[in-house]
C-alpha cells in the first residue's frame, strides 16, 4: 500500500499535528483573567484619583464677619475689657458695638466704615494680616483700677502674640455697669512695648 493510499480523504499533511506547533498561527487574544486584572487595575487608579481630588485641601477662605467667634463675658470689668479687645482685634464689628457705648461705640463704627471703604483687593490683602493678628486672644494685665463717679477706669498692658512673637501694648479703658453686664465707654491705645514693624502699628 502506497503512502498516497494511507492518506485519508480530505486530510492535509500540512495541518497534521497540534495548532500550537505552527508559530504563524499563535493565538494573540488576551486571556479572560488577564483582561479582568487590567480592568480592575484601571478602576483602582480612577478611584484613587477621585479620592485624592476630594481630599485635597481647599484654598483657605477668610471668615465672614458673622463667622468670627468671640468669647464674650461681661460679668466683670476685666472680662468685659478682654472681650472687647478680642472683638476689636478680630474686627468683629457687630460684637464690638454691642460691648461699647458713647465714644467707644463711635470708634467701632468709624473703623467699620473704613474697612468697608476698602476695595476687594485691599480687603483680601489686609484680611491676611488681620487673621494673623487675631490668632490669639489678648489678655489684659491690670496695673491699676480707679473708681470714677460713673464708672471704672482700668489701666494695664494688653498682651498676647503676633506672628509667634510677644506683643504688649499699654491700654486704658473706662467701663460702666449696665443691665446685663459691663460695657466699654472709652478706650485709648498707648505705647507698644514690643518690636513691631511701623506699618502694623495702626492696625
Amino acid at each position: 500500500m502506497t503512502g498516497a493510499e494511507n492518506s485519508k480523504p480530505g486530510s492535509n499533511p500540512r495541518e497534521s499535528g497540534s495548532e500550537g506547533s505552527n508559530p504563524r498561527k499563535s493565538d494573540k487574544r488576551l486571556s479572560t483573567p488577564l483582561v479582568l486584572a487590567v480592568a480592575s487595575a484601571m478602576i483602582c487608579v480612577g478611584l484613587i484619583g477621585f479620592l485624592w481630588n476630594r481630599s485635597a485641601p481647599e484654598t483657605p477662605r477668610a471668615p465672614a464677619p458673622d463667622e468670627i467667634e468671640v468669647l464674650v463675658d461681661t460679668s466683670t470689668p476685666e472680662r468685659a475689657a478682654e472681650s472687647f479687645l478680642d472683638a476689636w482685634r478680630k474686627r468683629a464689628h457687630d460684637v464690638a458695638a454691642e460691648l461699647t457705648e458713647g465714644v467707644a461705640r463711635e470708634a467701632v463704627e468709624d473703623r467699620r466704615r473704613r474697612d468697608e471703604a476698602l476695595s476687594a483687593e485691599e480687603r483680601d490683602l489686609k484680611r491676611q494680616l488681620w487673621d494673623a493678628m487675631a490668632s490669639e486672644r489678648l489678655r489684659l494685665r491690670l496695673d491699676e483700677s480707679e473708681r470714677l463717679d460713673d464708672g471704672l477706669a482700668l489701666r494695664g498692658i494688653a498682651e498676647g502674640t503676633f506672628l509667634d512673637r510677644p506683643y504688649e501694648r499699654r491700654m486704658e479703658l473706662v467701663l460702666v455697669e449696665r443691665e446685663g453686664g459691663w460695657r466699654v465707654r472709652s478706650f485709648a491705645f498707648g505705647e507698644i512695648l514690643t518690636d513691631l514693624p511701623p506699618g502694623l502699628r495702626e492696625e
